[in-house]
């Protein structure tokens, strides 16, 4: 009989296990299901903080734009006030238009002896420094004589003079990076007085590098940043996918030179022949403001545009430039020696041919590729 009862009261004792066990079940899947649907409430909560914030202003003789997404309430109006003292204070350093930057301080001084510069012009001017060696002269900041000689500059005496070859010979003279020492300690020396800087090659690209840097003190995450036709974006883009959808300039888009790319983490910058020209009566073709460093003459290839690609828009807007200047044959040689990112715009008897280096057939698709 106790036997019996002891099978009893171990039965008994199960069942009530079990019971407890399914209550156990029930409460664990309660407990979930009110998880579930209290995360999917926060992230209903979350989509509705989310916005897309534009700003835009005029800068450099161009125009500049942000867009960023946040999930966070921020004032707009801070914002916009810091970018615009931003892009003041690099203007007023970097310009060569600017009378009063500190560039053109620079330029104006008439004496060879080493003198102290901005921290962050030495820098730009040390980067510079490296391309020209890069590109073996074809990216030269010293080239400014020439430019205010062709009137693309702002001491240009006339923007439709054509220059006489003996005075373009004389001004060539005066450019050069063998005219430049760039010194430690933010120290710079010319090594004649009338040597000048234009920076206008990577300065734009330089200028937004530092309103990104801005918005990452902001702890903004998703971001893009454009300063005439440069841009650097960062994030998954305004729909959250794979990037910043942009449009690639070709110099003309009208004969299928469009194309979009997914740009994130990284910048583009577009040279071309096609933003300022004059006519050329020397010439078949028109007087560009592109000017070959070793001839101290306007390109005469038939590149029309360049799209380059890299991590800092500085370096983008540089290579850009010497890419262009080099021409085709060259500039694809260097961009696969340096594994550039690189779209190159030829035109060939009214139309438009596109050349890919390696590394920008890796990064964009072929059915990207116009």
């Amino acid at each position: 009989m106790v036997t019996l009862f002891n099978t009893y009261l171990h039965q008994r004792s199960g069942i009530i296990n079990s019971r407890r066990l399914f209550q156990g079940h029930i409460t664990c899947f309660l407990t979930s299901l009110l998880s579930f649907l209290a995360i999917g409430c926060g992230l209903e909560n979350k989509k509705e903080l989310f916005s897309l914030t534009e700003l835009s202003g005029s800068a450099l003789g161009t125009t500049w734009s942000v867009k960023v997404v946040s999930y966070k309430e921020f004032d707009q109006s801070d914002l916009r006030n810091e970018i615009v003292q931003n892009i003041e204070k690099a203007e007023k350093i970097f310009s060569h238009w600017r009378p009063d930057s500190e560039l053109s301080e620079l330029n104006h001084a008439q004496d060879t002896n080493p003198r102290s510069i901005h921290p962050r012009l030495h820098e730009l001017i040390k980067h510079a420094e490296w391309m020209n060696r890069e590109t073996g002269g074809a990216f030269d900041p010293t080239i400014a004589p020439l430019v205010n000689l062709w009137g693309f500059g702002p001491t240009s005496g006339s923007r439709s003079t054509i220059p006489k070859d003996d005075i373009i010979a004389v001004t060539r003279k005066l450019t050069g990076m063998d005219k430049l020492e760039v010194l430690p300690r933010n120290r710079i020396k010319k090594r004649i007085a009338g040597m000048r800087l234009d920076l206008s090659g990577s300065a734009k690209g330089e200028i937004i590098d530092q309103v990104c840097q801005l918005l990452n003190r902001w702890n903004f995450k998703n971001y893009l940043v454009e300063i005439g036709g440069e841009i650097r974006a960062h994030g998954r883009g305004k729909k959250g996918n794979n990037g910043w959808i942009v449009g690639l300039e070709s110099g003309d888009s009208g004969r299928g030179g469009f194309v979009s790319v997914a740009l994130r983490d990284y910048a583009v910058a577009t040279s071309g022949t096609y933003r300022l020209k004059k006519t050329n009566p020397k010439s078949p073709r028109n007087a560009s403001h592109l000017l070959n460093p070793k001839t101290g003459l306007p390109i005469e290839h038939n590149l029309i545009a360049v799209n380059a690609f890299a991590p800092t828009a500085r370096d983008a807007d540089a290579w850009a430039t010497a890419l262009m200047v080099m021409g085709l044959q060259e500039g694809m040689k260097k961009a696969e020696e340096m594994n550039l990112v690189a779209r190159f715009c030829k035109e060939v008897d009214g139309e438009i041919e596109f050349h890919y280096s390696t590394a920008y057939q890796r990064l964009f698709p072929a059915k990207n590729n116009l």
